[in-house]
């Protein structure tokens, strides 16, 4: 059976592309072609078509308009996508131009597994330019759920509200990790290490946390440093008005970053508060959570307790839940955390709940059109 996995992102960039490329490796008997739109070709070749750029926000508002007829459009961009894949099962990331692709090889007869890393709704509220389309989400990413053969998301949280919303069958699925590495790094006692991968999603928290933090190190005559692992925005204004406290390493692969990581005393992991932020964070799961639980070293889980993340951490023990936003609320948890010790068993048991193989499995089923329902399910 072919299977042509659709992607609107490249495979070498982003969370995404880094849960795909684990399941892969684990699905090597598939016959998997992966097309995906991207600035440039990624490296390699072989099994990767790229398709070209991704549509500009005019083009891809352009096909949603004509598929739920609310404006004026065409569907002539994604069309000359479609037609240039050919597959018997077509596995698509429903993501940005991935919905308009899965409604257009609904539309076409084909059978189509969905896989969801960030609801829409919850994902798009964020942004100034996406959040007008939500008339024409509405019009098309609900039946492009109940069209589709089968469906995984990222979370226990997306598919307990996948199934209540839409009504659909579904099954979460995070990344894949085989083992935890072994380490043997330990923190600098005389510095407040802590760590934090990719951007930040509001930077308002940061700033009472790293005020927290000061006070933390200040009172322990501890000196304080921040490590930085990708791009921020956010961050680098708020580092610039501290230099001295802040590493910065780049983009690292995971090899490089984990050890990194494993030096810090805990990392920083955050989910904004607010009603417009919910379904975003209670439906959300980070790719940078799985990283951190491989460094092995206690999460500072910045959020409300409704989230993805405050779930993951509070089930299995992994670190401490912060609701608070007030600096004095902050200081009194970092030193809970500081104050407590995570056995090693906990991030063993997480990642065998998260990211074990079961999972791929399932993913694999589903793939194959067997009964991926046979498969035990986790749950807060």
């Amino acid at each position: 059976m072919r299977i042509a996995l659709f992607t609107p992102f490249s495979p070498e960039i982003g969370g995404g592309s880094v849960q795909l490329r684990s399941h892969l490796e684990q699905l090597a008997d598939l016959d998997v072609e992966w097309y995906y739109l991207a600035k440039k070709p990624a490296p390699g070749g072989g099994h990767r078509h790229w398709l070209g750029e991704p549509l500009t926000p005019n083009q891809f508002l352009s096909d949603l308009s004509a598929r739920t007829r609310f404006l004026p459009g065409s569907k002539n961009h994604i069309r000359e996508l479609v037609g240039r894949m050919e597959a018997d099962l077509y596995w698509v990331v429903a993501h940005y131009e991935g919905i308009s692709v899965a409604a257009e090889l609904i539309d076409l007869g084909k059978k189509v597994h969905l896989t969801v890393h960030d609801d829409p709704f919850g994902t798009w509220i964020r942004s100034g330019r996406y959040r007008a389309f939500r008339p024409l989400l509405e019009g098309t990413f609900p039946g492009v759920l109940r069209a589709a053969q089968s469906i995984d998301v990222t979370s226990w949280g997306m598919r307990n509200w996948y199934r209540q919303r839409y009504g659909v069958k579904c099954f979460s699925l995070y990344r894949h990790v085989a083992k935890l590495p072994k380490l043997s790094i330990s923190p600098d006692q005389s510095r407040l290490t802590i760590g934090h991968i990719g951007t930040l999603y509001h930077p308002e928290p940061f700033r009472r946390f790293l005020s927290a933090s000061k006070k933390i190190a200040a009172q322990s005559q501890r000196g304080l440093r921040v490590i930085r692992i990708g791009a921020s925005p956010e961050i680098d204004a708020i580092a610039a008005q501290d230099p001295e406290i802040f590493q910065a390493y780049g983009d690292l692969t995971e090899e490089h970053a984990i050890p990194v990581l494993a030096e810090c005393d805990f990392m920083y992991a955050m989910y904004p508060a607010g009603k417009r932020y919910a379904l975003f964070r209670k439906t959300s799961l980070p790719i940078k959570v799985s990283t951190y639980l491989q460094a092995q070293r206690p999460i500072f889980a910045h959020t409300p307790a409704d989230s993805s993340l405050a779930c993951v951490v509070g089930k299995y023990g992994v670190g401490r839940v912060c609701e608070s936003a007030r600096v004095d609320g902050i200081v009194g948890q970092i030193r809970n955390l500081l104050g407590e010790l995570v056995p090693a068993e906990h991030y063993e048991i997480a990642r065998g709940d998260l990211m074990g193989l079961a999972q791929v499995q399932q993913l694999g089923a589903a793939l194959r059109g067997e009964d991926w329902e046979r498969f035990p399910e986790s749950d807060c």
